[in-house]
């Protein structure tokens, strides 16, 4: 008998029996399609040795216009900006209770218990959930082992009640603490909160209406799951704005330098911050302050303020108030020493305010020294409509003529003074800040369930957020900033800000955007968003009905096609929805939890033509499981896409874009290159990846006789393998005597280069395998789990004898 060609049909196939779907692939694990054939998937390797806390559930990655790449990541617990492998925790801050006070009333919040490193906290209505963070300062220590070193750093949280909660000494201090000084912490002991977390996976409850629309039949039980700490994030010009789900919405300015600058502070009326080196905040920048120990007399850490003033690189002032553009209104000279009235001030004047002057000097009237723009001190006023000004605070009037001035523009601050002492160290927090707080914030939503910016004129879109006036959450209200702004979500005749209100559905699940148009999903509806400018702005149009979506980040576009997965189904929309033809869709339903629906993502691997999502297999409630739609690959009818599944652990993915290779985080704090070399480098030590692919069974001959096996021609090629190894894969043929009967003796060779010399691609392997194989039918299986070893298979032949009926 001749050689038969062991040529199976690309893409995985389980929608049937394994001898139905006679000459293809039936299982797999790390191997992907390419021109027909099957190869193993490129390994995975560090981007950073640091790692960070928490279950990681979005990746974003951009370039500031200094050129720094940055990768923010959110997680369960945190959200951080890495900058060169570096984690920096920008987590916002909730609220900061200054000072504490303990069940007293009076202070002392900390009770210690001899012998035990658990500490009780009481904070009145502290409002925390366990696991959140809470760093304290200016506590003094209890005695003993817990000083006010051990006191005074940031620690998780174990709620009691509302009111108290427990935290567990981590420093190097012996095991036994001393409660002499319990409770204690003194009178000025500072909490400052961090937003609170949510859980890692989705806690089941069941109950009518317990699962997502569409999933299971009416009238019956389903298991649903509470929401995990899902982030939404998009960078706003080099700044980045971020959201939790059901949070409020929050700001990161890339002015404010990573690590957090450190500074002194000047106590004088103006204080002065002088920096250890340039900075790069402007007039106006919102910033918070932290310290090692305590700020002066007029500061408080983590509070907003605002930069007033920018007298060098290195200095600057700062206002409790956000700057006022042309404040005064009105503005003569009245006299020769600094002496200014006005008809209307926006702000009440004060001893000390700045207002800076900007603007060409018209009219009548002189200030000597003048050039644009120049900062000066109220020295005295009367409050509303006469005010002297001066180059120094406190100092003497400016020279000026009396006149009245045209051209020129007047900014009012009302800068910080300071008195008493100042100790520790003193930075610039790095954190991100409320949305609401940046100056000349109107209207923006404080509650949301998905935030992103749109590439079409830069609007900063909330879906599923508060309505005008309302802090009741809407999820089925969409609302959008003014164009290129930030904090105008106020609509007006002079801006595009606006909001529109889906009606299909109960709730807006999730959003992506398309080269012409935005794709929303509710739990029921698809909709398009498409910008129409002034006075609609955008308009919206329903693409279909009765859709479902398994979360917000089961959506991914590629090559401009969205893909999606429903709760019993994939699709796509390419201008039209479409149900996409899955080889693998009994095999995934039937085996994914849909009571984590919230952990599924999707993403793209562009440079193989791929959409990967990811997923919880039915017995875990961690993500273990993948599948693939290479929208590329020729199938076996001829047409485009084929189909491929494996076992993988991964939260968050990112295409290569701005990276070399696509990143993803593991659920060992770790942010990895993926196709980036052939094994698992998670860790510095590297480990083999077990890569396999197993067909379907095939008739040796036609199946009416049993065939004898009697020699295997190999093919396939290492190419891309490490050279200092000898990679090897391992061919299996499972011989069956029916369909039904089960496998018989397999016969396994190992194919590997003839020689263990550095790798030249020669196409020099095992020529020939003797085999003595008896069936009517046959698997075929390819796996690798040696390390440094590529592969992808050809056409593999055997050669077979007939051996009679029986």
């Amino acid at each position: 008998m001749a050689l038969k060609k062991l040529a199976l049909k690309p893409g995985v196939n389980r929608e049937n029996t394994r001898y139905y779907n006679e000459s293809g692939w039936y299982e797999s694990d790390k191997v992907r399609f390419r021109q027909g054939t099957p190869e193993k998937i490129g390994g995975w390797s560090q981007y950073s040795n640091f790692t960070f806390l928490g279950v990681c559930r979005s990746l974003w990655n951009w370039f500031t216009l200094a050129g720094e790449s940055l990768i923010s990541a959110g997680t369960s617990l945190k959200f951080y900006i890495n900058q060169g492998g570096l984690f920096y925790d920008i987590t916002p801050i909730r609220k900061i209770v200054n000072p504490m006070l303990g069940l007293s009333g009076v202070g002392n919040p900390f009770t210690a218990v001899a012998g035990s490193q658990i500490i009780t906290v009481y904070d009145a209505a502290h409002g925390c959930t366990s696991n959140s963070f809470v760093t304290f300062n200016g506590a003094t220590g209890l005695g003993g082992n817990i000083t006010a070193a051990v006191l005074n750093q940031e620690y998780q949280v174990t709620v009691i009640d509302l009111n108290t909660y427990t935290i567990t000494t981590t420093t190097a201090v012996a095991n036994a603490t001393d409660a002499s000084g319990s409770p204690g912490g003194g009178a000025v002991a500072v909490a400052t909160y961090q937003i609170n977390v949510a859980t890692e996976v989705q806690t089941p409850f069941t109950g009518w209406g317990g699962g997502g629309w569409g999933i299971g039949g009416w009238g019956t039980n389903q298991v649903t799951g509470a929401p995990l700490q899902l982030w939404s994030q998009s960078n706003f010009g080099e700044d980045l704005i971020f959201a939790t789900l059901g949070g409020a919405i929050y700001y990161w300015n890339a002015n404010v330098q990573l690590p957090g600058q450190e500074f002194t502070v000047t106590i004088a009326s103006p204080a002065v911050l002088t920096f250890t080196s340039a900075h790069s905040l402007v007039s106006g920048d919102a910033i918070q302050l932290v310290t090692t120990g305590a700020l002066p007399t007029g500061l408080i850490a983590n509070t907003t303020y605002y930069v007033a003033t920018v007298p060098s690189s290195t200095t600057l002032t700062l206002s409790a108030e956000t700057p006022v553009s042309s404040a005064l209104a009105g503005v003569v000279i009245t006299g020769t020493a600094g002496q200014f009235s006005c008809t209307a001030a926006t702000k009440t004047l004060v001893v000390g305010q700045s207002v800076i002057i900007s603007g060409t000097l018209g009219g009548t009237g002189t200030i000597t020294g003048y050039t644009s723009p120049t900062t000066y001190y109220i020295v005295a006023t009367n409050g509303t409509t006469t005010f002297t000004l001066s180059t120094t605070p406190g100092g003497a009037g400016v020279v000026t003529t009396a006149g009245t001035p045209t051209g020129l523009f007047y900014d009012q601050y009302l800068t910080i003074n300071t008195s008493g002492t100042q100790s520790g160290t003193q930075s610039l927090s790095v954190r991100g800040i409320p949305l609401t707080s940046l100056g000349g914030a109107s209207d923006v939503p404080t509650v949301q369930n998905l935030i992103f910016v749109s590439d079409t004129s830069r609007f900063v879109f909330a879906f599923g957020c508060n309505d005008y006036g309302s802090t009741v959450q809407d999820p089925m209200l969409i609302r959008w900033s003014d164009q290129e702004s930030a904090i105008n979500w106020t609509p007006a005749s002079t801006n595009q800000a606006g909001s529109i209100r889906l009606s299909h559905g109960s709730k807006i699940i999730a959003a992506i955007q398309t080269r012409q148009e935005i794709v929303v999903w509710t739990d029921s509806a698809v909709y398009s968003l498409q910008y129409q400018g002034p006075p609609v702005v955008w308009s919206v149009q329903l693409l279909g009905d009765n859709i479902s979506i398994l979360g917000p980040n089961a959506v991914a576009q590629a090559s401009g096609i969205v893909y999606w997965m429903g709760v019993d189904k994939f699709y796509m929309y390419d201008g039209r929805i479409q149900t996409l033809n899955c080889d693998l869709r009994k095999f995934v339903y039937q085996d994914i939890d849909l009571s984590q629906n919230l952990q599924v993502f999707a993403s793209t691997n562009e440079g193989f033509n791929e959409v990967w999502w990811f997923y919880c297999s039915e017995n875990s409630t961690l993500i273990d499981k993948y599948v693939v739609f290479n929208y590329i690959e020729t199938n076996a009818t001829g047409g485009k896409g084929v189909w491929y599944y494996g076992n993988m652990g991964r939260t968050a993915w990112l295409d290569s874009g701005i990276q070399d290779y696509p990143i993803a985080a593991t659920y060992n704090g770790y942010i990895v290159f993926h196709e980036f070399g052939v094994d698992d480098n998670e860790t510095t030590t590297p480990t083999p990846i077990v890569a396999y692919i197993s067909s379907s069974e095939f008739d040796i001959d036609d199946g009416d006789k049993f065939g004898f096996i009697w020699r295997m021609l190999p093919d396939l090629t290492f190419a891309g393998s490490s050279e200092d190894v000898t990679p090897q894969v391992t061919l299996t043929l499972y011989p069956m005597q029916n369909s039904g009967s089960g496998t018989g003796t397999a016969v396994s060779a190992d194919v590997d280069k003839l020689t263990g010399a550095a790798y030249v691609i020669t196409e020099g392997f095992t020529g020939q395998v003797n085999t003595r194989i008896r069936g009517r039918q046959i698997i075929f299986r390819a796996e690798s789990d040696t390390l440094g070893t590529a592969w992808q298979l050809g056409a593999t032949r055997i050669d077979i004898k007939p051996d009679g009926r029986r």
